[in-house]
């Protein structure tokens, strides 16, 4: 019996350290260098990537839309069009409640709720 507990508790741990939390229809915030960066993944498949004056960061205002691969934990940004600066995919490093780790193309962004 205490095999089976033992056992039972060690699957709760992995699946609550190796799931994937819902970043999802929550408003990201990090500090840049020049100001405070926002990104937003809604449920609707919609995306945002600004900065606290508004504007896009990088090209996400040719963004429309994203999708998102559970299994690689890879999000998908579909642009209208793509320019230098696009970066079409974004790679989860890790997600809690309260922190989104991200990976741009390299370079990782930290987020905070």
């Amino acid at each position: 019996m205490k095999k089976i507990i033992l056992t039972l508790m060690c699957l709760i741990l992995i699946s609550c350290t190796n799931g994937s939390c819902d970043f999802r229809n929550i408003s990201w915030k990090r500090e840049s260098d020049c100001d405070t960066e926002t990104i937003e993944f809604r449920l609707d498949g919609s995306f945002s990537y600004f900065c606290g004056c508004g504007n896009p960061v990088n090209d996400s205002d040719l963004c429309d839309s994203y999708t998102y691969d559970e299994k690689t934990n890879t999000i998908y940004l579909n642009y209208e069009q793509t320019t230098e600066d696009s970066i079409p995919i974004i790679k989860i490093i890790s997600c809690t409640d309260k922190k989104l780790k991200l990976d741009f193309n390299g370079e990782i962004r930290t987020f905070h709720r």
